[in-house]
């Protein structure tokens, strides 16, 4: 007797484990936006003169991306990155950036302080495929001042590249 109360009630605990890892998760709306796609933003970051006088920096950016160069079913290949700095303009080139094959919007945030430029491309995705898709990612940065910086890019927060670079 015992026995089959505690086989009846390992069937049930499985069961409704079973019925709540089927449910479907959420699905969010978001508009659709035609590639290749160019977005304008606004970094203000604080550069110090000397430490009496602080002055907001206003850098205005552009970010266009190609439509899917490759699908690859396994592997991903390494990114390759071009920075350019020409005119306080800087420029960041990335080809073979891999994602989903599922994207649709891909944007950037930027840090920018005395030593540093950090860049975090983000993906939205519209859904979720079965394949790796390569594209090429062009994105620039004005009011860059020259000088030497730690150039940071990351993908969702996990770094893909960090390089000293010099901008002359």
């Amino acid at each position: 007797m015992k026995r089959t109360f505690i086989i009846s009630l390992l069937v049930a605990a499985m069961g409704v484990i079973a019925f709540m890892g089927c449910e479907k998760p959420e699905e969010i709306e978001n508009p659709v936006v035609s590639k290749p796609q160019t977005t304008d933003s606004t970094v203000i970051n604080p550069q110090t003169s000397d430490t009496a006088n602080t002055q907001s920096v206003i850098h205005n950016t552009e970010l266009s991306y190609s439509d899917c160069n490759h699908n690859f079913k396994s592997g991903i290949y390494d990114p390759i990155i071009s920075p350019n700095y020409n005119n306080g303009i800087f420029q960041l080139m990335i080809e073979n950036f891999c994602i989903s094959c599922g994207v649709y919007n891909v944007f950037a945030e930027s840090e920018i302080d005395a030593q540093t430029i950090s860049v975090n491309l983000r993906v939205i995705y519209e859904s979720q495929a079965n394949c790796i898709c390569s594209i090429d990612v062009d994105y620039s940065i004005d009011n860059i001042k020259p000088g030497n910086y730690e150039l940071i890019i990351s993908n969702g927060g996990w770094v893909i590249y960090q390089e000293e670079i010099t901008c002359e």
